[in-house]
C-alpha cells in the first residue's frame, strides 16, 4: 500500500508522459487543421461572392446606360441622318467565336443644363414673354457602342460610348474607320479616352426584332424603318483573373416603332428587365 502510493507520488511529480503529449499535440493540431479548413473555405466563398457582385455592378450599370440610350432613340422616315448603322463582329476565341457587335443611333440626349443655369440668372419668365426658346431643350445627338481596346491599356478589351454632336453619316463612316484602324488622329484619341464605359468586356451581342424574328443585323432600306425592340447581351470578365465571366442580357422596346400586330410575335422580356 505505502509502495503503491510512493509510486503515483513519483508519476505526478515527472507530469505528462510523452505518449500524452504526443496525442494532445496531435489532438490539437487535427483542431487547429479542421478551424483553418472551414476558415480558407469560408475566405473563398466570400472573395467568389464579392467578385460576383462586382461583375454583376459592371454589367449592370453598362446595360442600363444602353437601354436609356435606346429607349430615347430618335427616329425621322426617309431622313438619311436618322438611320441606325449595325455591325455584326465576331472574333474567334479559344473555345468559340465571340461577339463584338457595333450599333450606332440618333438619341435625345441630357438637356443642356448649362444653358438653364445661365437662363436662370437672366430670368426664364422674361425671356419666354420675349419668345424666347425653352432654356431647357433636348438635344439631338449619335450614340456608337462597340467592343475596342482601352485606350490606356491596349491588353484590355472594353465596351466604348461615343456621343457626337454631328450627325452626318458619312462623317460618322469616316470616324467608324478610324477608330477601327491602327492609328487615330490625337482629336480621336481625345475622345475615346473619355468613352470607356466599362472594361474586360468577353463579348457584345445584339438582336433586332422585326415583329417576327430576332436578326443579327438591321437593314433599314431593307425593313423600310426601325425595329419594334433590341437585344443587348453583354459578357464581361473577372478583372483580376480573367477567368470568370458573367452574361447578362437586356430587351428594350422602342416607342418610336409600330407594335407588331401579332400578339404572338411579341418578344418575350422587356424595357430594362435581364434575360
Amino acid at each position: 500500500m505505502h509502495l503503491a502510493l510512493h509510486h503515483r507520488n513519483r508519476k505526478s511529480e515527472f507530469g505528462f508522459t510523452l505518449i500524452e503529449i504526443m496525442v494532445s499535440t496531435v489532438i490539437t493540431m487535427m483542431i487547429i487543421g479542421s478551424v483553418y479548413a472551414a476558415f480558407r473555405s469560408s475566405l473563398k466563398v466570400y472573395q467568389r461572392d464579392e467578385t460576383k457582385i462586382i461583375m454583376l455592378q459592371r454589367v449592370r450599370s453598362s446595360l442600363d446606360r444602353m437601354s436609356r440610350d435606346v429607349s430615347n432613340l430618335f427616329y425621322i422616315a426617309d431622313d438619311e441622318e436618322m438611320v441606325i448603322l449595325s455591325e455584326d463582329y465576331s472574333e474567334s476565341g479559344d473555345e468559340a467565336d465571340v461577339d463584338q457587335d457595333m450599333i450606332s443611333f440618333v438619341a435625345i440626349v441630357e438637356p443642356r443644363l448649362e444653358e438653364y443655369y445661365i437662363a436662370v440668372e437672366e430670368g426664364i419668365d422674361d425671356l419666354l414673354e420675349a419668345g424666347e426658346d425653352n432654356p431647357l431643350p433636348s438635344t439631338l445627338a449619335r450614340i456608337m457602342y462597340y467592343i475596342g481596346p482601352n485606350p490606356d491599356d491596349e491588353t484590355v478589351q472594353s465596351l466604348m460610348r461615343i456621343q457626337v454632336s454631328n450627325l452626318d453619316t458619312e462623317e460618322l463612316e469616316d470616324m467608324l474607320e478610324e477608330l477601327m484602324g491602327s492609328s487615330p488622329s490625337e482629336e480621336v484619341q481625345e475622345e475615346l479616352q473619355s468613352s470607356v464605359l466599362v472594361d474586360y468586356v468577353g463579348g457584345l451581342n445584339i438582336r433586332y426584332f422585326d415583329s417576327e424574328d430576332w436578326i443579327d443585323v438591321w437593314d433599314m432600306e431593307e425593313e423600310e424603318g426601325i425595329p419594334n425592340a433590341v437585344e443587348i447581351t453583354l459578357t464581361i470578365t473577372d478583372a483580376d483573373t480573367q477567368e470568370k465571366t458573367l452574361t447578362q442580357a437586356v430587351v428594350i422596346y422602342l416607342p418610336l416603332s409600330e407594335p407588331p400586330t401579332d400578339e404572338a410575335a411579341l418578344p418575350a422580356g422587356g424595357a430594362g428587365v435581364p434575360r
